[in-house]
C-alpha cells in the first residue's frame, strides 16, 4: 500500500510545487519513508530511513544512527494530533516555528501502517505570540514594581487585579481583597454621596477619567488622599470588560497644601487683625478686639481668653478684661448667631461687645480676682511676662520648664481660679517693656490646644502689644499736641493783648486830643442843629438837612464816647437805676431813626414789678444805645415788617434785659469774635461797640449772651443783679 500512497504523494507534491508545506511519511516503526521536495529543500540533512522520533528530528545529526535513542512520541499513534516545533536548522536564517498535523495511515484491515505528517511555517504568528508574552511579562513587572496602586475592577464593581503598590498603600494582600467590592476601600460618606456611581458614569461617558482627587480608606481605618485615573478596558472583540484604576498616594502633597493653606489663613487673620488694630487708639478697645479675635471662629477659636496688664505704678500684674461663655450651649448660641450673619473678623469685632453683666460676666469676675505682685517671683504669670516666654500648662503641669513655678493667687491656685487644667500663657510686650500676658483655654469643648493654636496666639499677642504701644504713644503725642496748642493759644492771646494794649495806648492819646479839640465844637453843632430842626416849620427840606446834621453829630458823639470808654475806662458811679425807665429813654432817643426806617419798636415788661438795679445810668445808657443801634443797622436789608423788641423781666433774683431784632442774624463763624475789640463787618464801624458793651456789663457784675438765627434774628440778653433792697423784699 505504501508504493501507491507514495505515488499519490509524489503527484500531490508536483501539484503543490514550492508552496511552503512540509510533508513526510513514516512507517509503523516511525522511520521516515518519504519526504516532499520543500521539506528536503528546507532540511537537506534529513534523509529517508531516519527515525522520526529522534530527538534531533528538526535538528538532525550528520548521519543516520543505528539504534538511535528514541524520544518520547511526539504524537499518539493511530490518532490525529497537532504539534508545534521550533528549529534554527532550516534554510531560512533564524529560528523557525513549524506546526505539524499528524494523520494516521491504515490498511483495509484497519491496521496502522504509519503516519503522514503535514506542516506549515507559523514563525510570524509564534513570534507575535512571543512578543506578546514578552510585553505581558514587562507589563507585569511594571505593574508589580510601581509604588502606585493599580486595580482592575469588573462591571460588578468587584476587584479582580491588585498589585503590590495597592498592598503597600491600603494594607490589604491580594488574597484578602480580590473578589471584594471596591467599596471596601471607600469611605462610607463618599459611598452615600454616590461617588462610585459618578466615577462609573464618567468613565462610560468619556472612556477615561484623570486627576480625580478623593479619599480612600486603608485596612487600619486611616483615610488617605489619592489621585485617581480610570480607563475603560476592552477585550479583543472590543467589548468592555471593566475598568483599570491607578491610584497615586498624594497625602504628602495634601499635607503640604493644607500647611500652605493654614499658613495663608493664619497670615490673613494676622493681616486682618493688624488692619483693625492699626486704626484703634483706645487701650480698652484694643483689648476687646484682641480677645474677640482670639475666641472668634474667624480667629483662633479658643473658648475663653483673659488679658492681664502690668500696673507699673502699683507694681502689680492685674486682670483687666476677659471674654468667654459659661457653658457649651451659650458658646454655640453666640458664635452660631455671629457666624450666620457675619463672615469676616472685622464685622464681628464691630458688632460684638463684651457683656460684663451677661454672657461674659463669669469670666470677668474671674479675671478681676487675678492680681500678682511683681515681687512674687517665681510666679508662672510673671515668668511668662518678664522672660517673654510662652508657657503651656497641660493636665495641670507646666510643660518644658523644670524649675518650680508658683500658681498661687491670694491663697488660691490659678488652676482652681480658672477652673481649667489645660491652658496657654503668652506674653504681651514691646521692644522697651513688658506689658502683660494673655491666658487662653478650651475648657468648654475641651478641644486640644495644638502647636498651631499656640503660635497663632503668640502672634496675636504680639500685634496687641504693638497696638497698645501705639495707643500709648498716640495718647502721649495727643497730650503734647494739646500742650503745644494751649501754649500757642496763650502766645496768640498775649500777642493780641499786647497789640490791644498798644492800640489802646494810641487811642488814649488820640482820645484826649479828640475830647479836647472836638467835643466842644461837636456839642455846639449838635445843639444848634436840634434848635434849627425844631424852629423850622415851613421848609421841610431844611428841616431834613438839620435832622441829618443832628444824626451825624450823634454818631460822632457815640464814636467819641466809645473811644474814650475804651481808652480810659472808669469805674461805674452806681446808684439805683430803673431799668424800664432807662429802656424807654433809650427807645425815645432812637425813635426818630426807627420811625424813618419803618421799624416797629416794642416794649415788654410787667407794669406791676420794679426792675431796679445798682449801676451807672450813663454807662448803661451807652451800652443799651449801642445794642439798639446795632439792631437798627441789622434791619437795613429788611424791606418790611422790621421789628425791634425791648424786654425786661425778673428771673432768679436777676433783671434780664433783652434787645431782639428779626434781622438776618449773625453768621456762625463770627459769633465768637463779635465781642473782640476792633472786630467789625461795617465799612464805617470802629469795632469797639460790642466790646464796650461787654466791659460795661462786666463792670456791673452782669453777664451778656447772644443768640442768633438766620430765620428769627438776633437776641442780646443782659443779666444784672437785682437791687439788693428790692431783692430782699422779693425773697420769701
Amino acid at each position: 500500500m505504501f508504493p501507491e500512497l507514495q505515488n499519490t504523494l509524489n503527484l500531490l507534491d508536483r501539484f503543490i510545487g514550492d508552496y511552503p508545506v512540509f510533508m513526510y511519511l513514516t512507517d509503523a516503526d516511525d522511520s521516515i519513508v518519504w519526504l516532499n521536495r520543500y521539506f528536503s529543500k528546507e532540511f537537506p540533512e534529513i534523509k529517508t530511513g531516519q527515525p522520526s522520533q529522534c530527538l534531533n528530528i528538526l535538528e538532525p545529526c550528520e548521519a543516520v544512527c543505528e539504534g538511535c535513542e528514541k524520544a518520547d512520541p511526539v504524537d499518539t499513534p493511530g490518532a490525529f494530533s497537532r504539534t508545534i516545533y521550533s528549529s534554527n536548522k532550516t534554510a531560512t536564517p533564524g529560528t523557525s516555528y513549524l506546526e505539524f498535523f499528524s494523520f494516521p495511515v491504515y490498511n483495509r484491515e484497519k491496521q496502522n501502517l504509519g503516519t503522514l505528517r503535514v506542516g506549515f511555517d507559523v514563525t510570524q504568528s509564534e513570534e507575535m505570540k512571543d512578543q506578546l508574552r514578552a510585553k505581558e511579562k514587562r507589563y507585569r513587572a511594571i505593574v508589580e514594581g510601581t509604588s502606585d496602586a493599580i486595580i482592575f475592577i469588573d462591571h460588578e464593581n468587584l476587584i479582580r487585579e491588585w498589585n503590590a503598590g495597592a498592598e503597600e498603600i491600603f494594607g490589604y494582600s491580594t488574597d484578602e481583597i480580590v473578589g471584594q467590592s471596591i467599596e471596601k476601600i471607600m469611605p462610607a460618606e463618599l459611598i452615600e454621596m454616590g461617588e462610585l456611581t459618578y466615577l462609573n458614569s464618567e468613565v462610560r461617558r468619556r472612556g477615561v477619567l484623570k486627576k480625580y482627587e478623593t479619599q480612600r480608606r486603608c485596612k487600619d481605618g486611616k483615610l488617605v488622599y489619592v489621585d485617581i485615573s480610570r480607563n475603560e478596558v476592552y477585550d479583543e472583540d472590543g467589548d468592555s470588560i471593566g475598568v483599570s484604576e491607578i491610584l497615586k498616594d498624594i497625602h504628602a502633597r495634601k499635607d503640604l497644601e493644607f500647611e500652605l493653606l493654614r499658613t495663608i489663613l493664619e497670615l490673613s487673620k494676622l493681616n486682618e487683625l493688624n488692619e483693625i488694630l492699626y486704626r484703634i487708639h483706645d487701650e480698652l478697645d484694643i483689648m476687646r478686639i484682641t480677645l474677640i479675635a482670639i475666641t472668634a471662629g474667624q480667629g483662633l477659636r479658643f473658648n475663653r481668653a483673659f488679658i492681664l496688664l502690668a500696673d507699673q505704678e502699683n507694681k502689680v500684674l492685674k486682670g483687666h478684661l476677659a471674654i468667654g461663655p459659661s457653658d457649651e450651649d451659650e458658646a454655640n448660641r453666640i458664635w452660631t448667631e455671629l457666624n450666620h450673619e457675619h463672615h469676616y473678623l472685622r464685622d464681628i469685632v464691630q458688632i460684638y461687645k463684651i457683656d460684663l453683666n451677661g454672657a461674659d460676666k463669669k469670666v470677668n469676675e474671674i479675671v478681676g480676682q487675678i492680681s500678682v505682685p511683681m515681687d512674687s517671683s517665681p510666679h508662672i504669670l510673671l515668668e511668662a511676662m518678664e522672660r517673654r516666654r510662652v508657657i503651656r500648662v497641660k493636665e495641670g503641669k507646666v510643660m518644658g520648664i523644670t524649675d518650680p513655678l508658683s500658681m498661687v493667687i491670694d491663697d488660691r491656685s490659678l488652676l482652681e481660679l480658672l477652673n481649667s487644667r489645660d491652658f496657654v500663657i503668652v506674653p504681651i510686650f514691646t521692644k522697651k517693656e513688658q506689658l502683660g500676658v494673655i491666658i487662653a483655654d478650651n475648657c468648654i469643648n475641651n478641644r486640644e490646644i495644638s502647636g498651631e493654636d499656640v503660635e497663632g496666639l503668640r502672634l496675636f499677642a504680639s500685634l496687641a502689644g504693638s497696638a497698645l504701644e501705639n495707643a500709648r504713644l498716640y495718647s502721649t503725642l495727643a497730650e503734647r499736641i494739646n500742650e503745644l496748642q494751649s501754649a500757642y493759644k496763650q502766645l496768640e492771646e498775649s500777642q493780641e493783648q499786647l497789640l490791644r494794649a498798644e492800640r489802646l495806648a494810641a487811642i488814649g492819646e488820640m482820645s484826649a486830643k479828640v475830647a479836647h479839640e472836638i467835643r466842644n465844637p461837636l456839642v455846639s453843632i449838635g445843639g444848634f442843629a436840634r434848635i434849627i430842626e425844631r424852629k423850622i416849620l415851613d421848609d421841610p427840606k431844611l428841616k431834613q438837612y438839620a435832622g441829618i446834621i443832628r444824626e451825624q453829630v450823634e454818631n460822632l458823639e457815640n464814636i467819641l464816647n466809645n473811644l474814650l470808654g475804651t481808652a480810659n475806662p472808669r469805674p461805674p458811679e452806681k446808684r439805683t437805676v430803673d431799668v424800664k425807665q432807662l429802656l424807654e429813654q433809650v427807645g425815645h432817643t432812637m425813635s426818630h431813626v426807627i420811625e424813618q426806617k419803618n421799624i416797629a419798636l416794642n416794649f415788654a415788661w410787667s407794669p406791676d414789678e420794679q426792675h431796679t438795679i445798682l449801676g451807672d445810668p450813663k454807662m448803661l445808657y451807652q451800652a443799651l444805645l449801642n445794642l439798639i443801634k446795632n439792631a437798627v443797622d441789622a434791619l437795613e436789608a429788611r424791606e418790611n415788617e422790621a421789628e425791634i423788641s425791648l424786654q425786661s423781666q425778673i428771673e432768679n433774683g436777676q433783671v434780664v434785659i433783652s434787645i431782639a431784632d428779626n434781622g438776618p442774624g449773625i453768621p456762625p463763624d463770627q459769633m465768637n469774635k463779635i465781642f473782640e475789640k476792633f472786630f467789625t463787618t461795617k465799612s464805617q464801624g470802629t469795632g469797639l461797640g460790642l466790646s464796650v458793651v461787654q466791659e460795661i456789663v462786666n463792670s456791673h457784675r452782669g453777664t451778656i449772651s447772644v443768640e442768633s438765627d438766620p430765620q428769627s434774628g438776633t437776641v442780646f440778653r443782659l443779666l444784672f443783679p437785682l437791687n439788693p433792697e428790692l431783692s430782699n423784699v422779693l425773697t420769701p
